[in-house]
């Protein structure tokens, strides 16, 4: 593996359960960091989505994207022969067995046959979840190193045979501290677990600051999914109107939830008399939320996350991360590894959380509190807004932990045996 491997590009294969995901910026950014740095970089994946859209800084990488052939493809079937003989199939398949289809190692032993005969001298894959069990199946059979990604529900809300994946990835990354330590508590080496936090372009102009005069003006991007709690989000909205207050919200995303945030929307425009107007704008490119973070006026960035009834919880938002890069204050849960990011000055109010059980929310009341005061205070709100933006200054650029990772990558590919 290592043979040659200082004279040519690194050439790295993304595993995707999806394409397009438009809620994965983080990955192609990512990626197309690796790219600019010289690595050859080629995205694979086991479906096709028709809902999510792409963004344009990505359609290079989506053009030249390929589909894994299906099970009960001739190509899948062909390639599953021998597949008894191929190194580390009694690793694989001892696993395989227990958590997943035995008809779908076919396409496991595609994904090896091809990149071992393309070159691939590496495979990346976000989240230890399904998809991370095709790749590193895949590299196990192949022979080549697997690196994946932890973020939140793949650590909160493990898969069957989560264990048996970090432990067999070569490499793992993860967003925070709190993260990590998750992971090592799994009795991972600490030297295999790598803190790489999600990059974040920073605007070269921060946004424009909200109208004195107008409404309150909140933005919330994210997916609609209950840890996101845009529904909780709206209520905030109908509880400052009722106090007389006029307030926009804009939703940007799409998900499940889409119906009864709708049918939310509805009743409380209806009953706030006008003073409350909620936008679902659905799932947008990347390059028009930018927009409209930068000419929104927004007071804040908000994301009521709370954790679900199965433990799902987000990791750290993207989305906040992108709003405090532009200069908006960010208000949020207080979930274990946000103050990483999102801790004392760095422009965000992070609220505590209450509940039973494994459910729990953020506290109604704070929410409304942090809200009022970011309208009622502007320079409140104008000490938090230049805090976000020197936080996003003051971290890793983009190309700092492309850097990074493909430092990582190179030197994991150079201590593989020869396939």
């Amino acid at each position: 593996m290592a043979s040659g491997l200082m004279n040519s590009p690194l050439r790295i294969a993304y595993l995707q359960r999806y394409l397009p995901r438009t809620s994965e910026t983080f990955v192609f950014d990512e990626a197309m960091m690796l790219s600019r740095l010289g690595a050859r970089v080629e995205f694979w994946a086991l479906d096709r989505s028709s809902s999510d859209v792409v963004h344009a800084r990505h359609s290079e990488l989506h053009s030249g994207s390929r589909l894994v052939p299906r099970s009960s493809s001739v190509r899948t079937v062909f390639a599953a022969l021998g597949i008894e003989e191929m190194s580390g199939y009694s690793r694989v398949f001892g696993n395989w067995s227990r958590h997943g289809r035995l008809r779908d190692l076919r396409r496991v032993a595609w994904l090896a046959r091809r990149w071992r005969r393309t070159g691939v001298q590496i495979i990346r894959v976000h989240h230890a979840a399904e998809t991370a069990r095709y790749a590193i199946s895949a590299g196990l059979l192949a022979g080549i190193p697997v690196s994946v990604a932890v973020h939140a529900r793949d650590l909160f809300v493990p898969i069957t045979d989560m264990s048996w994946l970090v432990h067999a990835a070569d490499h793992i990354t993860t967003i925070t501290p709190f993260h990590r330590d998750r992971l090592l508590r799994q009795g991972l080496a600490p030297e295999r677990v790598a803190l790489l936090p999600c990059s974040v372009q920073v605007p070269e102009q921060p946004a424009e600051d909200p109208d004195s005069k107008g409404p309150i003006r909140l933005i919330s991007v994210g997916r609609l999914v209950p840890k996101k709690g845009h529904d909780l989000t709206l209520w905030v909205g109908s509880f400052l109107a009722e106090q007389g207050a006029e307030v926009e919200i804009t939703v940007v995303g799409d998900g499940p939830l889409r119906d009864e945030l709708e049918t939310l929307k509805l009743q409380l425009e209806e009953s706030s008399h006008g003073r409350l107007r909620i936008a679902l704008r659905g799932a947008l490119p990347n390059e028009t939320v930018q927009q409209l973070l930068a000419s929104g006026r927004y007071h804040a960035a908000i994301l009521s996350c709370r954790v679900d009834e199965d433990g799902d919880r987000d990791g750290v938002p993207v989305a906040l991360l992108e709003a405090q890069a532009s200069g908006i204050p960010v208000v949020t849960s207080a979930l274990p590894g946000f103050d990483y990011e999102l801790g004392e000055d760095s422009g965000a109010v992070l609220v505590p959380l209450r509940g039973e059980g494994r459910r729990r929310e953020p506290l109604h009341g704070e929410l409304l509190a942090v809200v009022k005061a970011l309208y009622e205070l502007p320079d409140y709100r104008a000490g938090l807004a230049r805090k976000a933006r020197n936080k996003a200054l003051s971290r890793e650029s983009a190309q700092q932990l492309g850097e990074r990772l493909l430092s990582m990558l190179t030197s994991l590919c150079s201590n593989m045996p020869a396939a």
